[in-house]
Formats: C-alpha cells, structure tokens, sequence
C-alpha cells in the first residue's frame, strides 16, 4: 500500500472513531441529566414551595393566638362596659344626693319666710317693712349661732339691729333695706329698741305658722323654681308615727338666684289654697 493510500486510510479509521466517541458521548451524557432532574422532581415540591408550605402545627398555633386576642379583646370591651356601667349609676346616685342636699339646703332658706307665712311677691319692694324684720330676726335664731349673743333680764337674747338688716340681705338682696321695728306676737314677739340699737328676742320659740315641704324643683343658670307645700307643724307633730297622711294647706312657687353658694329669694307666687296675708 502506498504511503497516500495508508494516510487516507488512518483518517477514516480516525474520522469513524470519532463518529463512535460522538454517539456514545451522547448516549452517556444524556440519561445522566434526565436522571438528575428525575430526582430533584422526586420530592414533590420546589424550594419555594417548601419554604411557603406550613406545617399543620404552626397554623394551630396560630389559630391559637387569634383565639386569645379575641377573647382578651372581649374581656377588655366587658371591662368597659362595666366601669361605664358603674360611673353611670354612680352618677346617678350622686346627683340624687346632690339633688336631695340642695333641697335639704333651700328648705332651710326659705323656713324664716314659710314659718311668717308672708305674703306673695313678685319685687323685693313689695315686701312689708315687718315681714323683712321678722323673717330676719328668724333667720339669725334658726341659721345662725346665737350663743354669742347677751342674754336679756326676761330670759331672752338681745340681737343688734346690724345682725338684722345683714340677715334681711342675706334673705332678699344684697340691695335690700328695711325700717327697724317692733314685731309679732307672744313668743314670736320681737321688740326694738331704738336707743340701744337692738332686738329683744325670745330664744324659745315653740310656734310655726308653716313648715316648708319642697315637692319639686328645676333649676337653670343659677336660678332655682321650688314647688312648696305649706304643713302646719303642729298637725304634722300630731299625727306622727300613726300613719295618717298630711295634707297642705296651699302650696306656692318660690324663685331661688344661687350664685357663688349663695342663695337670694327673688320672688313667691301662690300656685293653689288660700292666703291670709300676714
């Protein structure tokens, strides 16, 4: 065989090993991959959806959690609801006492002028120079303490005529102004003395005209309207204890200005019954 022939016949041997390396390469190659991602796909889930994924566990126990946050959200809403409860009633129970307090307070007031049985008025002025002596002169004896005061040779007290006119404003106004003289009758006698500037007074007095019962009462801006039954006392002393009901006599409407805790009396208007006009 030539030497031309011989190379020619190297490099078809050498091209068809070639062929063989390239086939076989590919047949060797190939299955390893497939096998490969068969077995990544073994696992039935990707990388991302085992991270997504939740275990049965975790969601209980995050049922759990919503459960309990729920259930202190109600009891935090329960709470509430009872401190509102509570300071509701309690509110309700303070402006009962509040309410009972101030009536307490404006029964007190208006006692001197109830226990005169004056007559009604719509002005200060309209008020006799008498009734302002007597209601103040009773509105030191039951308001006020009058140990301090002397005790007269009649077994009574003296007043100053100045203690008077203070309580004749405290009562009408601080504008209000009255002639001193002498008043009533029997116990309810009050006498002046002119010279020395003061009131002869029976610290014993033993007689009302009236009592007042204040059967309602409004107010609004300071300014308080009372419903006031007029009871004689001495039926009320009467018939206490036995179970019999006392009935008014007349019932009238006073008008309170309450300013500062101060009361003023600005008017009395008879609402039903008689007067006698005293």
């Amino acid at each position: 065989m030539s030497k031309r022939n011989k190379q020619n016949a190297n490099a078809r041997e050498k091209h068809s090993e070639d062929v063989i390396n390239e086939l076989l390469g590919e047949i060797e190659n190939e299955p390893d991959i497939e096998i490969e991602e068969d077995v990544l796909n073994l696992g039935g889930t990707s990388e991302e959806d085992v991270k997504t994924a939740e275990p049965d566990e975790e969601k209980a126990e995050k049922r759990r959690t919503a459960f309990f946050v729920s259930a202190v959200v109600i009891i935090i809403m329960a709470v509430i609801g009872m401190i509102s409860t509570v300071r509701f009633i309690a509110k309700g129970i303070s402006d009962m006492a509040d309410n009972t307090a101030l009536k307490n307070e404006f029964a007190r007031f208006i006692l001197p002028v109830v226990a005169n049985d004056i007559a009604p008025f719509e002005e200060e002025s309209e008020i006799t120079n008498s009734s302002k002596v007597s209601c103040s002169i009773w509105n030191i004896l039951i308001n006020r303490d009058i140990s301090e005061y002397k005790d007269s040779p009649a077994g009574g007290i003296f007043v100053p005529e100045y203690d008077v006119s203070v309580s004749c404003k405290e009562l009408f106004g601080a504008d209000s102004t009255m002639t001193h003289q002498t008043v009533g009758v029997g116990d309810s006698r009050f006498i002046y003395d002119e010279e020395n500037h003061v009131y002869t007074c029976n610290k014993n007095m033993r007689f009302l005209n009236y009592a007042p019962k204040i059967i309602d009462m409004t107010g609004k801006n300071g300014t308080y309207v009372l419903t006031v039954d007029y009871i004689p006392p001495s039926i009320t002393m009467a018939v206490e204890g036995l179970g019999i009901t006392v009935e008014s006599d007349k019932t009238l409407e006073y008008t309170i200005n309450r300013v500062d805790k101060k009361n003023t009396l600005v008017s009395v208007k008879l609402i039903s019954g008689k007067h006698d006009y005293r």
